[in-house]
């Protein structure tokens, strides 16, 4: 007698390897002018598991039913096979977004039988924020698709209007085809549950729209036409954030942002938000989230393009959106705590962006690289750490002067960054910060010599007063090229007293120096240049001092009798040609010119009083002749009266010239005496 059993084996454990074979065509249609989507699956499953005879035992395996995972909210839920309606049920998970659908079998399906099902329902979405994540709405919509085919055996399809644009959570979807309608494809392998995904769509034609001013720039804010809370808290948050921050980078909003768009797509991708450099746009989903919001705006600075490392742009990004916020008052998101020695951490410089899809070492990423960032800039006061952003956005380096452009980089690397930190933010514990979290074991050897190269830059940095080393150093100090800026150092290392020199002799004057003048010391780019400072140096302090008394001596002649001498020998004149000749780098020329004015002020007395002497002896002889051409007058007056009994009337204030009044009167007493009486 051989004794018989049966095993039911349910789905979703249905699958080739177990011995029943799935072939599915699901197509997903979205009727966006009625507001919803039609689902429709067509599975067709065959029983390939012969019975198995163990010892006086046969076992046979059948298939009463099989369970598939649907949108909780799917509507007029229908099963068909065979012309006649299926029973099914529904039971809720954990996500509130989904359920399991039971389709039971008319009868068992037995080794060697196949049935093909038809199920299909109808999808309406939830509103905005809605724990359920299905959205059906006005020019958008979010859902998820299920495929129960085995590999090789299963086909997706989605189907859209044409003007609205489509996203995924895989890239198993073809490019899509047709006209008034685009239909997208995805035949992918599967795993044992089938294959599945969430795609969105959006028409950004149908949106409810506001326009935000930012500095000289409008950026136009697109909700879904359904969500005028979104448009409004984004854009009064926009308003009210950039101004902060502006502050917190330490540079003006750069522009480069056209539309911020209400869209799940980033969602789907695994993101909460993205900033699209390629189309200037923000793009985040439906959460009223200030910090998220910031943290794309953030992007405008802090960029791939202006930073080399994701860890950089995103942990600056995530630092200062949780500062925005908590100045405006609000509470800062809480992070996922990491520890660098997890087993999920990675190197930092080893994380990058593949694709544009969320990857598994994001989830590490992204608290690390805030984490590594709160280190780097936390103990910093606010200016000290916006001057340090403003040159890590602008590609600075930490070592360039101020308006100095040859030193800019194309990208702010970890390096450049880590000596932006260290050196203008004075955060000595950078390099044990970017050790932890940051650098691959390679990368932290390059530590050793920089360390002894930075102490030999701030020795010499702190010889030479206010100014900064010379090109040749900063620039091999820039590039990580140690062993030039050892060399380049050990030339420099002597100058400090000279430079000083330099800079005491204008303070003694009070004096700005010429840029021409500092230039020589800090614009040095070749040895031969830094050799030739040992002899230009001395000579520069001298022709500064030279210049500055010249300008003294020139300011000091000034008196009545100096300033005489000082305007005939012209020695403001000679005082500003050696300021000018100082202002073009001719050091030599400057200490002739400032010499010769100095010694024309020593002159400027005596050459003033002399020609005053002269003036006054001038002034003296034409008095002793006016006296002796009065006393000329005076005699020809008292001959004439003797001569005549008469005497002339008296001179009064209108009387001529003196001397000609005389002849006058001379030549009236000659007539007199000719005529006959």
């Amino acid at each position: 007698m051989v004794a018989a059993a049966t095993v039911a084996l349910a789905a979703p454990a249905a699958h080739a390897e177990d011995g029943f074979d799935v072939e599915s065509t699901s197509r997903y249609v979205l009727q966006a002018e009625k507001e919803v989507v039609r689902a429709t699956m067509t599975i067709t499953v065959r029983n390939e598991r012969p019975s198995v005879r163990t010892g006086s035992y046969i076992q046979y395996f059948y298939l009463p039913s099989m369970t598939i995972p649907v949108p909780a909210e799917a509507a007029q839920l229908r099963a068909v096979s065979n012309g006649s309606p299926l029973s099914v049920t529904q039971e809720p998970t954990k996500d509130p977004s989904t359920a399991l659908a039971t389709i039971r079998f008319p009868s068992n399906l037995l080794y060697g039988q196949s049935r093909t099902i038809t199920v299909s329902f109808v999808l309406k979405g939830k509103k905005p924020r809605s724990k359920n994540q299905t959205r059906v709405g006005p020019g958008y919509a979010t859902f998820a698709v299920y495929g129960r085919g085995d590999a090789g055996q299963n086909t997706v399809e989605v189907v859209l209007p044409a003007s609205m644009s489509f996203d995924a959570t895989t890239d198993a979807f073809d490019d899509g085809k047709g006209g008034k309608t685009v239909t997208y494809t995805a035949t992918p392998d599967t795993g044992d549950s089938g294959f599945w995904a969430v795609v969105s769509a959006r028409d950004l034609d149908i949106s409810r729209t506001t326009t935000v001013e930012l500095g000289d720039q409008e950026v136009e804010v697109l909700a879904f036409s359904d969500d005028e809370r979104w448009l409004q808290f984004v854009a009064s948050r926009m308003k009210a954030g950039v101004p902060v921050l502006e502050e917190l980078v330490g540079t003006p909003w750069p522009g480069g942002l056209t539309t911020v768009r209400e869209d799940l797509s980033a969602n789907v991708r695994g993101y909460d938000g993205w900033f699209d450099s390629s189309e200037n746009s923000i793009v985040i989903g439906e959460r009223l989230d200030p910090e998220l919001l910031y943290h794309e705006l953030l992007h405008a600075w802090a960029s791939p393009t202006s930073f080399e490392a994701r860890w950089l742009y995103e942990g600056i990004a995530q630092y200062l959106a949780a500062r925005a916020v908590a100045t405006q008052g609000d509470e800062p998101a809480r992070r996922k705590p990491v520890s660098a020695t997890s087993k999920q951490a990675v190197q930092l410089n080893t994380w990058g962006d593949m694709g544009g899809r969320v990857q598994t070492t994001d989830g590490y990423g992204y608290p690390a690289s805030h984490r590594a960032m709160e280190a780097l800039l936390g103990g910093m006061d606010d200016e000290t750490r916006s001057t340090v952003l403003a040159a890590a956005v602008a590609r600075q380096s930490a070592y360039a002067v101020s308006g100095e452009t040859r030193l800019t980089a194309v990208r702010t690397d970890w390096r450049r960054f880590l000596d932006l930190v260290q050196v203008l933010g004075h955060a000595d514990g950078a390099p044990q910060t970017m050790s932890t979290w940051v650098l691959t074991p390679k990368e932290r050897k390059l530590l050793q010599d920089r360390r002894r190269a930075l102490a030999d830059y701030e020795e010499v940095d702190d010889a030479d007063g206010e100014w900064v080393p010379p090109f040749e150093v900063r620039e091999a100090m820039t590039d990580w090229e140690f062993d030039e800026a050892q060399q380049a150092l050990t030339q420099v290392a002597d100058l400090g007293p000279v430079v000083i020199e330099v800079q005491d002799a204008a303070q003694r004057h009070d004096m700005e120096l010429p840029q021409s003048v500092v230039a020589l010391y800090q614009d040095a780019e070749s040895a031969a240049a830094l050799d030739d400072l040992s002899d230009t140096l001395p000579r520069a302090a001298t022709a500064v001092d030279a210049v500055g008394t010249a300008d003294a001596a020139a300011t000091e002649s000034r008196n009545p009798v100096a300033a005489l001498g000082a305007l005939v020998l012209g020695i403001d004149d000679k005082a500003a040609e050696a300021g000018d000749l100082l202002a073009e780098g001719d050091l030599d020329g400057a200490t002739t010119a400032a010499g010769a004015a100095s010694d024309a002020a020593d002159r400027s007395t005596l050459v003033g009083g002399g020609l005053l002497a002269g003036g006054l002896a001038l002034l003296a002889g034409s008095a002793l002749l006016g006296r002796a051409l009065l006393r000329g007058r005076a005699r020809r007056r008292r001959a004439r009266a003797d001569a005549a009994p008469v005497a002339p009337a008296a001179l009064d204030s209108t009387d001529p010239d003196p001397v000609d009044a005389a002849r006058e009167e001379t030549s009236d007493a000659t007539n007199d005496e000719a005529q006959p009486r």
